[in-house]
Order: structure tokens, then sequence, then C-alpha cells
């Protein structure tokens, strides 16, 4: 299943016109080269596939709220983890500082 490639314009689908496809490797271009090309070219187009998608959902309110709740776990995670990590800290400083018998 593949999908159409193109963009919304005022809330219509423009499609975009299809490239006529390419060789993988030329005589002169190694096919390693040729292969990490065409995969630059696929994470490039899912990025910019991705960057569209993430536009279209902060357009709605939905969307904002999914992405506000998203954010605030996000937040609460980085601070848990770093209060996990200052915890750790002190306790070894607290047990370096105990005198040895």
């Amino acid at each position: 299943m593949t999908e159409q490639k193109g963009h919304f314009e005022n809330g219509v689908w423009v499609a975009e016109p299809v490239a006529p496809a390419t060789p993988t490797a030329t005589k002169n271009e190694n096919p390693i080269d040729a292969r990490l090309a065409a995969a630059s070219r696929s994470v490039i187009s899912a990025m910019d596939d991705l960057a569209k998608a993430t536009h279209d959902l902060v357009a709605t309110e939905e969307g904002k709220k999914h992405i506000e709740k998203t954010v605030k776990e996000t937040t609460d995670e980085i601070e848990k983890s770093f209060n996990d990590i200052i915890s750790k800290v002190k306790a070894e400083v607290e047990k370096a500082a105990k005198p040895k018998k």
C-alpha cells in the first residue's frame, strides 16, 4: 500500500507529481553510496511527513491538549529521573563521608 505524496492547501489535498524512478547505482557510483543516499531520502521524506502531520495536529484543539499532556508527562518523568539521581548521589556522598572502622 502506498500513499500519494502531497499536502493540504486551504483544506484541499494537493497531490505532488511523482518523480521518475532513479536507478539505485550508476556505473561510477558505489552501491553502498546509492543505498545510503536512498535511505537518506527516505528519512528526509519521513521527517517531512511527520512535520506536516504534527502541524496538522497542532492546528486542532484536541491536538494541543494531547501535546500539552505529553509535555507534562515528559517533564514529570525528567523531574523524577533527576530526583532519583540526586538521591543516589546524596546516598553515595553520605556513605563516603562516614568514618571507616
